[in-house]
C-alpha cells in the first residue's frame, strides 16, 4: 500500500473541509456568535431546520474558523449511522488499527474517547442521525469537545439546539446581489420579488442567482422564468430555481448531471462518472466545473481526488426526473453495472486503495438497493472483490463496513434513504428527454466510445474561476413567452414536504410589556427576537432570564447554558458588572451539573474575582464553592480543598450556617480523595452536627454514608459497617432510592472486608432489587459482578451464578468483567460436576433471587 490517504482525516485547512463555505455569510451573524460561543466552551450545538436553509453552509464557516487549530476539523457526514459507525469512523480519521479491525467496535469506545480528547478536533456531524446515538457519542466520546450536528429534523439531547430561519427579506436581497454581482439598488424590487419566490431559502436563491447571471438575463426576466416554472410544475422554494437552471442546460449538461442523479446516493468521483457514462475522466470533471459553478452539485476532495455531491433537494429532484421520464431503471442498472465493475478494476493493485476508499460510500448504497431490489448477486460481488482486494479492508479500516455488506446478504434492512416516493410525478416537457444521454449511456451491444463532441472544446473554460463567458453556449432560455418548452398542461406536484409556502418571516415591532411570567419558552424567545431585531438591549436580560428559568426547572441545563451565555454578553455590552457576576454565579453551576468542569472552572474563577472586587462575599462563597465543585469533578482534590475553604472561611464569617454545612460536607469528599480519611471524618462530624440541628435529615443520612466510606479506608470495618446501616436507614425513611442503592451497594463491600459473605451476598441481592426496578443497567451488571465474584468461590452456589451473569451479559455483552466470568463460571461448573458436586439448583428468575432478598427489609 503506498500513500494511502483516509478521507475521514482531519481538516486543517479550510480547503480540505467536506463542505464549501461560501465567500461571506450573509444573514447568519447571530447564529455563527452564540455557536462559536458555545463551542468555544466545549459545549455541543445542534443546528437543525428545513432544507436549503443553509445549514452546512453556516457549519462550513464556523469550521473554516477551526480549520488552523492544531485539532483541526473532524467532520462526518452521515445518514443515520449506527454508534458503530461513527466510533469506526474515528478510528479511521487517526489511523487507530485497534478501533477500525474490531469486530466489537463498541467494545472500543474508551479507546475512541481517549483519542479525540488527546486530538481535541472541532467536531461535525452533518445529516440525519438518531437522537439516541447522537447522544450516546457525545456524551460517551466527546464530552468537553466542540461539537456541531447539523440535521433536518430537531434532536432533543445533551446539546444547545438553534433553529436556522429563512432569511430575512434585506439579507435575501443581499444574497442574491452578491452572487448575481448586481450593485444597482434599482433592481432591488424585482429581486425581492424573485427571492420571496424562493421562500427566501439560500439555496434556491444561489442557484437561481447562477443561472441568472450566466443566461445574461435581468432580475424581473429571471423572475418570469421562475414562475412560468411554478406554475407548469407546481414546485416551490429552491425547487423552482433547481428546475429552471436545469433546463436551461444543454442536453451534455443535463446529461452529466442526471448521471449524478442516477446514482444511489447522489455522490460519486469522475472517475466513476466516467465508468458509467464511457467519456474521458476529463470532459466529466469540465462538465462538473460548470455545473458547480451554477452551484446544482459541490465539488470536494476525497483523498486529494475531486469529487462531487448532490444537496438532498437536487438529487430528489433529479431522480424524480428521470422516473417520470422512464429513464431511472435503466439508468440505475447502469450504475449498478459500473459499480461492481470499479471493484472489480481496482481490486487487486495497492496503490488503487485510495479508489476503493472514496467509493467506499458507492458500495454501500448499491447495497442497500440491491437490497430493497431483490439482487443478493450484487452485494456478493461486492464483497468477494473486497476481499480479493489483497489486505484493503484491515490496512485501510474497513472491516466494519464489510461486515455490513456481509450483515446485508441476510436479515431484512429498511429502505435506504434517497430514493423518491412513488407518488411524485414530474413532467417530461420540462426538458425533452429523448436525447439527453444518447452519448451518455452505451447500450449493452453499443461499445462506441463516448462522444466527445457533446464537449466541444470551446465550451469550456480551464480556469477554476467563474466567468459568465463560460456558460454562455450552455445555457439556453428561449424566449421569454416559452411556453413550448413548459407544458402547463402536466402539472408538476415535488417535494411538498420540503417547500415552506407560509409567507417570510416578518419580526414586529417589540410589545410595550412583556409577560416574564409565561411558561411558554417559544412566546419567550419570540419576544426575544423583536428586541434583538428593534436594537432593545436594556430589555434583553429579564427575557433572557425568563427563558432560563423555564430550561432549568425543566431540566434542560444545555438549553440553559447557552442562554445564560447569552445573558452574559448582554450584561458585558451593557456593562453590568452586578448582572455579569450575578449570570457567572448561574452559569458556572449549571456547567458543573453538566460536567462541563474546565469551562466551569473559567467562568467561576473569573466569577470570584470580580465577586471579591465588588465586596459581594454571598456571591464569592458561592462561586468559591462551584470552583471547589469543578475541580473535584476533575480530581484535583488538594485545589478543590483550597476553593472549598475559602468559602467555608466566608460562611463562618456571615454566619451562614446553611451554606457552611454543605461546603463541609463537599469538603470532607475533598480530602477523602486526597488521602486524608482522618481529617475527612473531622470534617464530617462537623457537618453532621449542623445538618441535626437543621433538620435536614437527607444530608444527616448521605453524611453518615460519607463517614462509613473514611472509616472503611482506615479499614476500621465495624465502624464503617455502623454508618452504612444508618444511612441505609436515613435513605429508606426519606425515600431517597438512589442514596439507598448507594448504601446497600457499600454495605456488600464492606461485609466482604469484614469477611462476613452471607451479609454480603444478602446486600448486593438487595442492591440488584432497586437496580432492576428502575432499569438501571450500569448498577445491575455492576451488582452482578460483585454478587457472582462472591457466589463463584462456592460450587454448590455455581448454578445461581451462571444464571446471573447470563443476566449481565444480556444488559452488556462486551463489559470485560462479565466476559471473564463468564468464561470462569463455565470452567469451574465443568470441574464441579466432574467431581460430582451437589449444586443448588436455580428456582425462579433474577428478579425473584433479588426480591426475596430485598424484602427482608421490611421485615
Amino acid at each position: 500500500m503506498t500513500d494511502y490517504m483516509p478521507h475521514e482525516a482531519p481538516a486543517h485547512s479550510a480547503q480540505e473541509i467536506p463542505a464549501s463555505a461560501p465567500p461571506k455569510l450573509i444573514g447568519r451573524d447571530p447564529a455563527l456568535k452564540q455557536i462559536y460561543g458555545q463551542l468555544k466552551q466545549g459545549n455541543p450545538v445542534h443546528i437543525h431546520g428545513q432544507p436549503g436553509v443553509g445549514k452546512t453552509a453556516l457549519a462550513a464557516t464556523l469550521s473554516s474558523a477551526y480549520a488552523g487549530q492544531p485539532g483541526g476539523v473532524l467532520w462526518m457526514n452521515v445518514d443515520e449511522p449506527r454508534l458503530e459507525e461513527l466510533l469506526v469512523r474515528v478510528g479511521r480519521a487517526y489511523d487507530i488499527t485497534d478501533i477500525t479491525n474490531s469486530s466489537n467496535p463498541i467494545g472500543m469506545i474508551g479507546a475512541v474517547e481517549n483519542t479525540l480528547r488527546q486530538h481535541k478536533p472541532l467536531i461535525v456531524i452533518d445529516g440525519d442521525i438518531s437522537e439516541d446515538v447522537a447522544t450516546r457519542f457525545i456524551t460517551r466520546c466527546a464530552t468537553g469537545l466542540p461539537t456541531m450536528l447539523v440535521s433536518e429534523n430537531k434532536l432533543e439531547g445533551p446539546w444547545g439546539a438553534l433553529e436556522l430561519p429563512p432569511l430575512t427579506i434585506e439579507d435575501a436581497l443581499m444574497l442574491f446581489k452578491q452572487e448575481a454581482r448586481i450593485t444597482d439598488a434599482s433592481l432591488d424590487a424585482s429581486i425581492t420579488a424573485l427571492t420571496l419566490q424562493l421562500n427566501n431559502l439560500p439555496l434556491g436563491i444561489v442557484v437561481a442567482a447562477k443561472a441568472m447571471l450566466a443566461s445574461k438575463q435581468q432580475p424581473a426576466d429571471y423572475n418570469t422564468i421562475l414562475g412560468q416554472v411554478a406554475t407548469a410544475t407546481g414546485a416551490t422554494g429552491p425547487v423552482i430555481a433547481i428546475a429552471a437552471s436545469f433546463r436551461g442546460l444543454t442536453n451534455a449538461l443535463q446529461g452529466v448531471l442526471l448521471l449524478m442523479g442516477a446514482t444511489f446516493d447522489g455522490r460519486a468521483s469522475a472517475d466513476m462518472l466516467s465508468m458509467i457514462s464511457g467519456a474521458p475522466v476529463e470532459n466529466i470533471t469540465q462538465a462538473m466545473n460548470i455545473i458547480t459553478q451554477l452551484r446544482l452539485v459541490e465539488t470536494i476532495q476525497r483523498s486529494g481526488e475531486p469529487y462531487y455531491v448532490l444537496h438532498t433537494i437536487t438529487h430528489r429532484f433529479l431522480q424524480t426526473w428521470l422516473k417520470t421520464s422512464n429513464r431511472l431503471e435503466t439508468l440505475e442498472a447502469k450504475v449498478r453495472d459500473t459499480i461492481v465493475a470499479y471493484s472489480e478494476k481496482y481490486k487487486l493493485d495497492q496503490n488503487s486503495y485510495n479508489k476503493l476508499a472514496i467509493e467506499m460510500d458507492a458500495f454501500l448504497a448499491a447495497a442497500h438497493w440491491a437490497k430493497e431490489n431483490d439482487q443478493p448477486d450484487l452485494i456478493s460481488q461486492l464483497i468477494a472483490n473486497l476481499n480479493d482486494a489483497d489486505d484493503f479492508v484491515t490496512d485501510t479500516g474497513y472491516t466494519y463496513e464489510l461486515m455490513a455488506l456481509r450483515d446485508l446478504t441476510s436479515g431484512s434492512t429498511s429502505a435506504f434513504p434517497g430514493h423518491p416516493s412513488s407518488g411524485v410525478s414530474i413532467s417530461d416537457d420540462l426538458q425533452s428527454p429523448e436525447d439527453f444521454l444518447d452519448d451518455f449511456i452505451l447500450s449493452d451491444d453499443d461499445d462506441d466510445d463516448f462522444n466527445e463532441d457533446d464537449f466541444d472544446d470551446e465550451d469550456f473554460d480551464d480556469e477554476d474561476d467563474f466567468e459568465e463567458d463560460d456558460l454562455e453556449d450552455e445555457i439556453d432560455f428561449g424566449d421569454d413567452d416559452d411556453e413550448e418548452v413548459i407544458s402547463e398542461n402536466r402539472p408538476l406536484q415535488i417535494f411538498s414536504d420540503l417547500d415552506d409556502e407560509s409567507e417570510p418571516v416578518v419580526i414586529p415591532a417589540p410589545p410595550a410589556t412583556i409577560d416574564l411570567t409565561t411558561t411558554d419558552i417559544t412566546q419567550l424567545r419570540s419576544t426575544l427576537a423583536q428586541l434583538k431585531q428593534s436594537g432593545d438591549l436594556n430589555r434583553q436580560p429579564d427575557v433572557l432570564k425568563a427563558i432560563g428559568q423555564q430550561q432549568v426547572s425543566r431540566g434542560m441545563n444545555n438549553e440553559a447554558i447557552a442562554t445564560y451565555t447569552d445573558l452574559l454578553n448582554v450584561f458585558e455590552e451593557l456593562d453590568n458588572k452586578r448582572g455579569v457576576v450575578e449570570t457567572i454565579d448561574m452559569l458556572s453551576a449549571l456547567m458543573v451539573k453538566n460536567e462541563n468542569s474546565q469551562a466551569a472552572i473559567m467562568q467561576a474563577s473569573r466569577g470570584a474575582r470580580l465577586a471579591q472586587e465588588m465586596n459581594d462575599a454571598t456571591t464569592q462563597m458561592h462561586l468559591l464553592t462551584t470552583l471547589g465543585d469543578a475541580r473535584q469533578q476533575l480530581g484535583e482534590s488538594d485545589a478543590a480543598i483550597n476553593d472549598y475553604t475559602g468559602a467555608l472561611a466566608i460562611s463562618r464569617e456571615m454566619g451562614d450556617t446553611q451554606n457552611e454545612a454543605i461546603i463541609l460536607y463537599k469538603l470532607g469528599y475533598a480530602q477523602l480523595d486526597g488521602s486524608d480519611p482522618e481529617t475527612a471524618i473531622e470534617t464530617w462530624e462537623q457537618a453532621l452536627q449542623l445538618f441535626k440541628t437543621q433538620g435536614k435529615r437527607g444530608y444527616e443520612g448521605q453524611t453518615m454514608g460519607a463517614l462509613g466510606s473514611a472509616y472503611g479506608d482506615l479499614d476500621r470495618w465495624s465502624e464503617s459497617l455502623s454508618f452504612h446501616n444508618s444511612a441505609l436507614y436515613i435513605a429508606r425513611e426519606v425515600g431517597d432510592r438512589d442514596e439507598e442503592a448507594q448504601q446497600l451497594a457499600s454495605l456488600g463491600y464492606a461485609a466482604v472486608q469484614a469477611n462476613d459473605l452471607g451479609q454480603a451476598v444478602l446486600r448486593y441481592r438487595q442492591a440488584l432489587h432497586l437496580a432492576l426496578e428502575d432499569d438501571n443497567t450500569d448498577d445491575i451488571v455492576s451488582n452482578i459482578v460483585d454478587l457472582t465474584r462472591l457466589l463463584a468461590e462456592s460450587r454448590k452456589h455455581l448454578l445461581i451464578a451462571q444464571v446471573l451473569i447470563d443476566k449481565a451479559s444480556a444488559h452488556d455483552p462486551t463489559d470485560p468483567d462479565v466476559l471473564k466470568l463468564t468464561e470462569r463460571i463455565s470452567s469451574e461448573i465443568t470441574l464441579a460436576e466432574a467431581y460430582q458436586t451437589n449444586m443448588l439448583a436455580v428456582n425462579g428468575t433474577v428478579e425473584d433471587y433479588a426480591a426475596n432478598a430485598y424484602s427482608l427489609l421490611d421485615a
